[in-house]
């Protein structure tokens, strides 16, 4: 199951999704799980752009939800925040922003329902992955134009600064 992000047509331009309707709608989220659930399902995820704040409140007030795989957050995750409910219990993760991990949830479903997790963030060491020769092309040619500009210095820190989402500083 999908939940894009609820302030979609706030954060962007109407015009961007001129017939989508955006909202956080329990109730509803509520319906699609028990019918996924009534026809047979034995696990229920959902994939949720909603931010680590709604995911876990989402959590607390849905039945029926195995995972929740979000995003939005900036910040991993790294182990699950198990929320219980009056269902049972949800687990609650985020890998954080702009590829810097992957997460991997494996889940153990036997019967008719998840029996046992395990969950990791895999770091993505950037640089040790080779660059797509046609892709550094692209970008070579567009950042042309600018180059000095980009590479004009604007400022100098004295300290080490730290940056939001990453957990071995800048």
């Amino acid at each position: 199951i999908g939940q894009a992000f609820p302030y979609t047509p706030i954060a962007n331009p109407r015009y961007f999704v001129p017939d989508w309707t955006f909202g956080i709608q329990e109730e509803r989220l509520q319906k699609v799980i028990d019918e996924t659930r009534s026809k047979g399902a034995w696990a229920v995820v959902l994939l949720s752009h909603n931010g680590m704040d709604v995911d876990l409140k989402l959590a607390s007030r849905i039945t029926g939800l195995d995972a929740i795989l979000g995003g939005h957050t900036h910040d991993a995750v790294p182990q699950p925040i198990l929320i219980k409910n009056a269902g049972g219990t949800t687990l609650v993760t985020n890998a954080g922003s702009n590829g810097k991990f992957l997460a991997v949830l494996d889940l153990d479903v036997k019967g008719e329902g998840v029996r046992n997790y395990q969950y990791r963030l895999l770091p993505v060491f950037a640089n040790a992955l080779p660059a797509d020769r046609d892709m550094t092309a692209i970008i070579a040619k567009h950042r042309a134009p600018y180059a000095a500009r980009l590479g004009e210095k604007l400022a100098v820190s004295e300290a080490l600064l730290y940056r939001r989402g990453n957990f071995n500083g800048t």
